[in-house]
């Protein structure tokens, strides 16, 4: 048998081992636990354990940690609420670019359509070329870095259909250039071919002479037309050709229309091949309503017959 005694004023306990057995223990027992609680010593159950004693914390503690917990709370409400807004709206932006990216594929796919490109150099309606994992989305609403990471990959695509553009322009431009630029077809939209290029008898003096040019007869008044794309360099009186635009074309190429009754264009003027550039006249040195039509590369007069032909 064991006596437990604990001083609650000491904060202490002894313990006692006894014989139950023995009457001089019962009574001896009797005896001290009487004596005892007459002191006031508490007697504790035999074997049992002390519970320990709770500690009530402050007031005022517990009111701080309570507003503690409260703005947390309305921080992460504040927050949850931010994020979805903002992602919200970035979703919103993800969809503009998507149809920024339609709109462009069209317009290229256009694009090549004129040009006349290859197939498959330019291939706009296709998915572009990417990698990497795909990113499940989960719940209704679209995550942050989801829709980042969209944005950023939609600025690339962007970015890599403008460069082609720009390269689908500047070949485009190039081979619009390299055609309009080249003299090819009738200075005139009707009439005839009256004198050819060589030599012939001067029809004022009658004698052998060299013509630099050939000459398109018809109905006076009737539009002149310039064989090839370039800007105006002269459009004025010059002798023997009486009424004369001269273009320049590039590439070395310089056509000349004379005799013309009036001028549609002026110096620096710039022209598209079939545009109307001056009436059908006979100004100058001529005996009739015509064109005379000259065609120089770099410089030198030559046979305008080939680049008339070449238009068919």
């Amino acid at each position: 048998m064991e006596l437990i005694v604990i001083d609650n004023r000491l904060g202490r306990s002894r313990r006692w081992q006894f014989d139950p057995r023995s009457p001089w223990v019962v009574v001896a027992v009797v005896a001290t636990v009487s004596l005892l609680i007459a002191s006031g010593v508490g007697i504790g159950r035999l074997t049992a354990p002390v519970a320990p004693a709770q500690v009530a914390l402050p007031s005022d503690v517990t009111a701080e940690w309570q507003a503690a917990i409260d703005a947390n709370r309305q921080e992460v409400a504040d927050t949850r609420q931010y994020l979805q807004e903002n992602t919200q709206a970035l979703a919103r932006k993800v969809a503009m670019l998507q149809a920024d990216m339609m709109r462009l594929n069209a317009a290229g796919q256009r694009l090549i359509e004129v040009a006349d490109l290859d197939e498959g150099e330019f291939v706009f309606d296709a998915a572009p070329a990417v990698g990497g994992p795909e990113i499940e989305i989960e719940g209704d609403l679209p995550r942050l870095e989801d829709v980042t990471g969209t944005l950023g990959e939609l600025d690339r695509q962007i970015a890599g259909r403008e460069r082609e553009m720009r390269v689908l322009e500047d070949l485009i431009l190039a081979s619009r250039l390299q055609s309009e630029g080249h003299p090819e077809g009738r200075p005139i939209l009707s009439g005839w071919i009256s004198s050819l290029f060589g030599v012939r008898t001067d029809p004022f003096t009658g004698r052998r002479a060299h013509h630099y040019g050939m000459d398109f007869a018809g109905r006076e008044g009737s539009e002149v037309v310039a064989v090839a794309s370039g800007v105006v360099t002269w459009a004025g009186h010059r002798h023997g050709y009486g009424m004369l635009v001269e273009i320049n074309h590039g590439n070395g190429y310089v056509t000349r229309y004379g005799h013309n009754q009036k001028h549609d264009v002026k110096v620096g003027d710039r022209v598209a091949k079939g545009d109307v550039i001056a009436r059908m006249g006979n100004t100058g040195r001529s005996t009739g309503p015509h064109v005379h039509f000259e065609v120089l590369r770099n410089g030198k007069v030559v046979n305008p017959a080939k680049y008339i032909r070449a238009q068919g």
